[in-house]
């Protein structure tokens, strides 16, 4: 076994019973009509601890609104990462050594939206006040008086717009959380795989649930699983560039199946360097937009033996 490899794998199991590692990976890719278009990657990715493996372990994916007046939503999706590790972090520090899952459940519905919300328009406040609008950047959301400018200059905080995906596993649970666009996907042993939170019905076209919204946090969707009821072997979050690739369904849903396949075939050495690029590819081939996806997965998915 390579150094690398022997490292990696001391890295996701050392100090843990195997059964109850988890580990992460993910990558976020410039789509080819914002690199056709000089445009930035407006999603964004992070996670913690930084070692990647868990648990407890924090994934946070965000995707910033591609339309002309969220001219700043490269900025926001990065607030939104932020703040979303922040919150989930305060929220595993204040847990009590035992906790009460119904109580554990209760306490991450009712604050966990609320705090994010709270920080990520702080977060926002503060860049804004430290960074005026620019005319350049005002002439983005379009011409004076257009519903679009007149919009943004009324309510600066339209210019950072986001969605938010996160994601926790604890020892005791697995918990995800969503608002607006993008998927969120359980990936079972078998390769059977579950979105496990219903529909929002007001997510069609280009609309989305957003963080610029008022009150947003009421608009989150909450998964909440105790992990000795069969947790999934992989948990997959990706922004909706992804699903737009995909000419139907089926070729999205054969996704979840696919990764697992590719992690124990090929293993994550081999995966991980070149994740970004297929994502990339996929956007190519696809819709255009950035693609950002994140991967969640216990360490007994995979069998190094």
């Amino acid at each position: 076994m390579s150094r690398k490899k022997r490292n990696w794998w001391q890295r996701l199991v050392l100090g843990k019973d195997k059964a109850d590692a988890w580990c992460v990976l993910g990558a976020s890719a410039r789509g080819a009509s914002h690199i056709r278009n000089d445009l930035p990657n407006q999603d964004a990715i992070g996670f913690e601890p930084k070692s990647g493996t868990g648990p407890p372990i924090r994934l946070a994916v965000a995707d910033g609104h591609g339309s002309p007046k969220s001219f700043r939503s490269e900025i926001g999706a990065k607030f939104a990462v932020e703040s979303a590790l922040a919150v989930l972090q305060d929220f595993l520090e204040k847990l009590p050594s035992h906790p009460n899952l119904k109580a554990t459940r209760r306490k991450l519905q009712e604050d966990v939206p609320r705090k994010i919300d709270e920080k990520w328009k702080a977060k926002v406040e503060r860049h804004f006040q430290e960074n005026p609008f620019s005319p350049e950047e005002l002439d983005k959301a379009g011409e004076e008086n257009s519903p679009g400018r007149s919009s943004v200059e009324a309510n600066h905080v339209i210019a950072y717009g986001a969605t938010i995906l996160a994601m926790l596993v604890h020892e005791l649970f697995l918990a995800c959380l969503q608002l607006g666009d993008g998927d969120i996907l359980l990936v079972y042993d078998s390769g059977v795989t579950v979105r496990p939170m219903d529909d929002d019905e007001r997510l069609f076209a280009n609309e989305t649930t957003s963080l610029s919204a008022k009150d947003c946090w009421q608009d989150f969707r909450i998964y909440f699983q105790a992990t000795d009821t069969g947790p999934p072997a992989m948990v997959i979050a990706a922004t909706d560039g992804y699903a737009n690739s995909f000419s139907s369904e089926t070729g999205f849903w054969e996704l979840g199946n696919e990764y697992l396949t590719l992690l124990r075939t090929q293993g994550l050495e081999k995966i991980e360097p070149v994740l970004q690029g297929w994502l990339s590819e996929t956007s190519k081939d696809g819709c255009g937009d950035d693609i950002t996806m994140g991967i969640l997965f216990r360490s007994s998915t995979l069998d190094p033996s």
